[in-house]
């Protein structure tokens, strides 16, 4: 979490701008340098905090420019490039601040996220593996390597780490879930089956969680507790009325298993009013053998667009 985490109010921007404005007074070049970069600081941080990034970027690189061994504002630059979209400048500045502190974990971080987001993640990798190593393995450090893995494509390698995240703190609820989720998700029951208490684990400390009782429900389904699963698919749309994909799933085990055409109906053009999409699961529940009021399913998902011409005959 950065320092500026938490909603500041906007007289604190006044105060940190006064800040920046009274330190450009004064005789002493160096020691007024220094105030006035703090000052600088001190402002971006207060932009940041109200999610203006690029007038956070623009106070960071003026308290820089006073005072370049202003490590926190250094990261800070590097993060708020970053978080405007500008990768290689962020990679840039962070390569700036590395080459006089090259073991600075936060700006690692910094540099392995932008590496990331510029599609360059063998490099992001390996910065943040250093980030890991030099946080001495700590399990925050740890989850995010995991995180990194997950959204670079390597599901296997991510699972690896989500373990070495429980297997040092169990109690872990986004390890658990991320973990849960990856196992649901692999099509393998034994994994479903893995799934269920890491997923039941993390709804204890989130119960508020709709992506949570999806994932939930996503497991049930595979180890063939359907009734559990369609509870659980019910949830997350109470939880999350625009999770269209959870109310087409809550649709098609009441339509299939359950024969109940009344809720399954209502279930789909529920996922239909809130943006499915999705052609192929919508042909392939077209096709479901047992499939509770077909040809009001077929209605349904013809007006929605969802049927090529032969299947909306």
């Amino acid at each position: 979490m950065t320092p500026w985490a938490a909603t500041r109010p906007p007289r604190a921007l006044a105060a940190a701008f006064a800040l920046a404005l009274a330190v450009t007074a004064g005789s002493c070049a160096s020691d007024q340098s220094r105030r006035q970069a703090a000052g600088w600081t001190e402002l971006g941080n207060a932009w940041a905090e109200l999610g203006d990034w690029d007038k956070a970027g623009d106070a960071w690189s003026r308290a820089i420019a006073l005072d370049p061994g202003q490590g926190v504002a250094g990261y800070n630059l590097s993060r708020a490039l970053a978080e405007t979209g500008k990768y290689d400048e962020s990679i840039a500045k962070s390569d700036e601040y590395l080459a006089s502190d090259p073991d600075n974990a936060a700006v690692l971080s910094v540099k392995a996220y932008a590496l990331h987001k510029a599609g360059r993640d063998g490099e992001a990798l390996v910065a943040y593996e250093r980030v890991v190593t030099l946080n001495g393995g700590d399990s925050v450090s740890a989850f995010n390597l995991a995180a990194l893995l997950e959204a670079a494509g390597r599901p296997g390698d991510a699972m690896e780490r989500y373990r070495s995240v429980l297997d040092s703190e169990p109690g872990h609820a986004e390890a658990s879930y991320r973990l849960g989720l990856l196992l649901a998700a692999s099509g393998d029951t034994a994994g479903a089956e893995e799934a269920l208490p890491l997923l039941a684990l993390y709804l204890e400390a989130r119960p508020e969680s709709a992506g949570g009782r999806a994932a939930l429900a996503l497991a049930q389904e595979k180890t063939g507790r359907f009734m559990e699963a369609m509870e659980s698919y019910a949830a997350a749309v109470a939880k999350d009325a625009a999770d269209s994909y959870s109310a087409f799933a809550l649709a098609r085990l009441r339509l299939t298993v359950a024969e109940d055409g009344p809720g399954g109906l209502s279930a789909l053009k529920s996922a239909i009013d809130n943006g499915f999409d999705d052609r192929e699961l919508a042909a392939a529940l077209l096709d479901s053998p047992k499939l509770a009021a077909k040809e009001d399913v077929r209605a349904l998902l013809a007006e929605a667009g969802l049927l090529s011409p032969a299947d909306g005959k």
